[in-house]
């Protein structure tokens, strides 16, 4: 994504927490040591509610702010209590900011890591609930948590492009837990956090953004048992609370969901040895190693190499050379496995050098994101396209870790457009209700009074833009798309204030602007040719103004139609005449009749986004719709069956093809290998999406979804699912059957049930197998070859009509066959 200049930071709001409902997470044992993977050793609990008494504690914040490599080490709290009865049942509830690991009795709370999720942490924060019942014991007990400083708390940074260490929210790690007993007698007993919990300086030392220090000289083995003596130990500080409110997080969190043996090892010209695991992923490394005591192992991450061997770090935003590296010093005493728990990186190698020969080595690569359940498959006959669908879901999963961001390796941000971009592609795979709608939260959160929003959410203030419509509205857009996926009207209440707002806010600006945004726009951004940029602009030749006005229309006709679905017919009118006033000053503006083409002003005035946004929009005029399809065509054509489009126009290309009859063009692009293409990517490669069509420097990332929404089109396009009705409530299955493909197949998991479409074409035979959950009406589009072709049906499936290259029927819930010759 691209740099911009930090702005200045908003009064921190500093207020009690209310609701509490919490989890725990942890990777890294007390001591460091992790012998195995660990199995959780408590379980979720479903109740959010909490009788909240605890209060905030943790280390003051300093006047100073600590530069990086000097920020406090992660601090480590207790708590030692009593228990004089037997316990019928016991939950423990807890937020730690920014990240927290928790321990009873010497033994982990959960197996989440890297919670809780990111938020606006000034105004929300999320906890979780555990069930601790079997954990605890009559006699002698103590809570152990240690914290660390994710988005929370980063140290400062040069550069810092997001303003992190400067974000309104900033301040020490900060702890709220709770403990509530229940015991066989019906008498209970509480532990809260307050006073009386003990502190002091633990071994990690923790930058999110940079990377996790560990110095095993520095354990304190036991700390977290009842038989350690603390002491030593200081008193915790009661602080102000950081959050306006504490909520249950109702995603799911982050895991370690799997370990990667390295394929091969090289050894850099550094004399250092890379570990190269295979594939792009994301999360850390676990080593087991032993040595001399003050040995300092350093793990340095990154997706790709420089010449020389050494892995190329970025320093867009951060300081490059501390950038994704995590270190451990020994204390001799024996083999130690350890692994972090506070940082996350992108990674496919690990280099690894010591200050000292070892004595032993070995490492292993995490996979770590959010822990979303599949809810989608897609196959077909073309290995190609297989390839294409697992490299999007595999970007997909290593983009979600509490947030939906753009890369975990570089931004490592929510950067708003990139999360509607890829909700398609996200929903249809994975289940990501909650995680979306807990994001959405933030994102209305990250709203200012006058009503502009952002573009990343959260937003720590490093970025001084706001309204630019392809990014910051695109909350309307991906408000309605996670609407039509799960069918919640929550999801349009909860944020139609936020939504209606800001249209309002555009409303009054574009009407002193000829109906029309001329503001800021990052535009159809990362658009083949752009990657050739040394200044990682990828902003497109044509300027962004035909874009940007053209997702302000769509996103007034959207949140028109929200209104009508909540009944606010008045609101409906207002944002329907915004449009109807945007659509004729776009045309104005934009269209040239005679020719039957959108352009800007500039010499590179149209590329192919600029007739695909108003035709995926509805923008063109009466009786030339067909003539800047056309153009259209003509251009990809013209290049070789090429597209040349970026972020927003590589999502509409295709389906927008397809809609127009042309899904033999939409098909031909898919399998494209050369560039630019998600075959090339193939080609050259990649085991995920890049951010760009080609990788021309190493500061583009290689994981990067939003390019790889033709997965979109593969479940509701080539394979033809699609709801017709918010939530699936009623379903269309519309398959392409492009030539020279023999089947493809999908399913998705919706509120309805599981939906099926798979086809097989050969020997002279279409035939199309659907399968439809119970009540769900159904109507099947199947194309037809020729005007004499005959379909054969199950006795379920009822013939409506026909229409110029397809026969359409309706059918009721269960499998279903079709034949078509």
């Amino acid at each position: 994504m691209p740099t911009r200049q930090p702005v200045s930071r908003r009064q921190v709001v500093q207020s009690a927490g209310a609701v509490l409902a919490v989890t725990l997470a942890s990777v890294s044992p007390a001591n460091g040591a992790t012998p195995s993977d660990p199995a959780p050793t408590s379980e979720a609990s479903t109740s959010p509610d909490v009788d909240w008494a605890a209060k905030w504690i943790g280390r003051d914040t300093p006047e100073e702010w600590p530069q990086s490599g000097q920020q406090n080490p992660a601090p480590l709290l207790r708590r030692e209590f009593r228990l004089a009865k037997r316990v019928a049942s016991a939950r423990f509830s807890i937020v730690g900011l920014g990240y927290y690991e928790a321990w009873i009795d010497g033994r982990r709370v959960g197996d989440q890591v890297l919670d809780p999720p990111p938020s606006a942490y000034d105004q929300t924060s999320y906890s979780r609930t555990f069930d601790v019942t079997t954990m605890l014991r009559k006699g002698g007990n103590v809570i152990g948590v240690m914290l660390g400083r994710g988005y929370f708390a980063s140290p400062r940074m040069s550069p810092d492009l997001f303003g992190l260490s400067q974000a309104v929210w900033r301040g020490e790690p900060r702890l709220l837990a709770q403990l509530d007993v229940m015991f066989t007698d019906g008498t209970s007993q509480r532990v809260v956090s307050d006073g009386h919990w003990k502190i002091t300086d633990g071994p990690v030392r923790d930058a999110l953004y940079l990377g996790e220090h560990y110095d095993a000289r520095r354990a304190k083995p036991g700390w977290n048992s009842v038989s350690y003596d603390d002491s030593g130990w200081q008193p915790a500080r009661e602080q102000l609370a950081p959050t306006r409110q504490v909520v249950p997080a109702v995603m799911p969190p982050v895991k370690v969901t799997g370990t990667l043996a390295p394929v091969r090892v090289t050894t850099s010209e550094a004399g250092t040895e890379v570990y190269d695991f295979g594939r792009v992923t994301a999360g850390w490394a676990r080593i087991a190693v032993n040595g001399a005591p003050g040995t300092k192992v350093e793990l340095t991450y990154g997706e790709q190499l420089n010449d020389d061997g050494t892995v190329y770090q970025p320093g867009a935003v951060s300081p490059a050379a501390d950038t994704h590296v995590d270190s451990y010093t020994l204390d001799g005493k024996k083999l130690q496995t350890w692994e972090p728990g506070f940082t996350r990186h992108g990674y496919r190698y690990i280099e690894v050098s010591s200050s000292a020969l070892l004595t032993s080595f070995k490492i292993q690569g995490r996979v770590v994101h959010t822990a979303l359940s599949s809810t989608g498959q897609f196959d077909s006959a073309d290995p190609l396209l297989n390839m294409i669908h697992a490299n999007q879901r595999a970007s997909l999963l290593d983009n979600m870790w509490g947030i939906p961001t753009d890369t975990p390796w570089r931004d490592r941000q929510g950067w708003t457009a990139d999360g509607y971009l890829y909700l398609d592609s996200a929903a249809l795979n994975f289940d990501v209700e909650s995680l979306y709608a807990q994001w959405l939260r933030t994102w209305r959160e990250s709203q200012k009074p006058d009503g502009s929003l952002p573009v990343i959410a959260p937003n720590p203030g490093g970025l001084p833009l706001y309204n630019d419509p392809s990014w910051s509205g695109t909350l309307i857009p991906t408000v309605w798309t996670h609407y039509q996926h799960y069918g919640d009207l929550d999801v349009l209440r909860d944020n139609y204030e936020a939504m209606s707002r800001w249209m309002n806010l555009m409303r009054r600006e574009t009407a002193d602007t000829n109906e029309l945004y001329q503001g800021f726009s990052f535009g159809d951004w990362a658009s083949p040719g752009t990657e050739a940029s040394v200044d990682g602009n990828l902003a497109p030749p044509e300027g962004s103004a035909l874009t940007a006005n053209a997702d302000l229309y769509h996103e007034a006709r959207t949140l028109a139609r929200v209104a009508r679905e909540l009944g606010r017919r008045d609101d409906a009118a207002v944002f329907t005449a915004l449009a109807d006033n945007l659509a004729k000053a776009f045309n104005a503006a934009f269209f040239d009749p005679s020719a039957n083409v959108y352009r800007t002003d500039v010499e590179a005035g149209y590329r192919q986004t600029s007739n695909l946004v108003p035709l995926a929009y509805g923008l063109v005029p009466a009786g030339h719709g067909d003539a800047v399809f056309a153009n259209l065509v003509k251009d990809l054509v013209n290049r070789g069956t090429h597209l040349n489009t970026g972020s927003i126009g590589t999502k509409l290309l295709l389906p927008v093809l397809t809609e127009h009859g042309r899904g033999d063009l939409a098909y031909e692009l898919a399998t494209q290998t050369s560039y630019p293409s998600w075959g090339n990517w193939v080609e050259s490669g990649a085991t995920t999406s890049w951010e760009t069509w080609s990788n021309s420097t190493r500061d583009r990332s290689l994981n990067h979804a939003f390019l790889g929404t033709v997965d979109d089109w593969f479940y509701q396009h080539l394979a033809g699912i699609r709801a017709a009705a918010p939530g699936y409530r009623k379903l269309l299955i519309a398959p392409v059957v492009p030539k020279g493909l023999r089947f493809a197949s999908a399913n998705v998991t919706t509120p309805q049930g599981t939906v099926s479409s798979s086809w097989r074409n050969q020997h002279g035979w279409l035939t199309l197998t659907v399968g439809v959950p119970h009540g769900t009406p159904a109507e099947i589009r199947l194309p037809l070859p020729d005007a004499s072709s005959t379909v054969t049906a199950d006795s379920g499936a009822k013939e409506v009509r026909r229409e110029v290259g397809y026969a359409v029927y309706r059918v009721a819930s269960g499998a279903h066959e079709f034949r078509v010759s």
